[in-house]
């Protein structure tokens, strides 16, 4: 199903605002090969549970599609690689996220990606912050730009996924 170009408003503009009882989300848990996901799954929470590795590709983004965003979780520490990848070459990923290592006298340190020249989120070692706890959110801001905010979990002196 895809996204009406007319939503429908939970909210009419009161100044009281509006209630949203017994909302839930979209999982996407379990998958063993390469995800391809949609703009209707908008608001979804993605699951990287294989610890053999996981590949998710983010939608293209039509102009009405804008604001698409997706929640990603790591939830079983990986031996292999987690990965999000933008649709084209052409469409990037800008903002970078909080690294936390689990080695007490490493800390932690921010990793930004590139607006002009990212293309992907990696994380295909430890130090790259495959690690059980990571959480980071990808808002479409544009038709050819997705910005990523969170804290991923790492060990040992960390390096980007960018």
């Amino acid at each position: 199903m895809a996204i009406p170009v007319t939503r429908e408003q939970i909210d009419y503009g009161s100044p009281d605002g509006s209630k949203l009882h017994g909302a839930a989300r979209e999982v996407i848990t379990g998958w063993t090969t390469g995800r391809t996901l949609t703009v209707a799954e908008s608001g979804a929470l993605v699951t990287f549970d294989t610890a053999a590795g996981q590949a998710i590709i983010l939608p293209a983004i039509a102009t009405r599609d804008v604001g698409t965003w997706f929640d990603f979780v790591v939830v079983v520490t990986g031996t292999g690689t987690y990965s999000v990848t933008t649709d084209a070459a052409t469409t990037f990923i800008g903002g970078g996220v909080d690294g936390s290592s689990t080695t007490v006298a490493e800390g932690g340190d921010t990793f930004v990606a590139d607006p002009a020249a990212t293309v992907a989120w990696t994380a295909d070692s430890d130090v790259t912050m495959r690690l059980v706890g990571g959480h980071f959110t990808m808002i479409a801001y544009s038709t050819t730009t997705w910005t990523i905010a969170g804290t991923t979990m790492g060990v040992g002196t960390l390096a980007t996924p960018f």
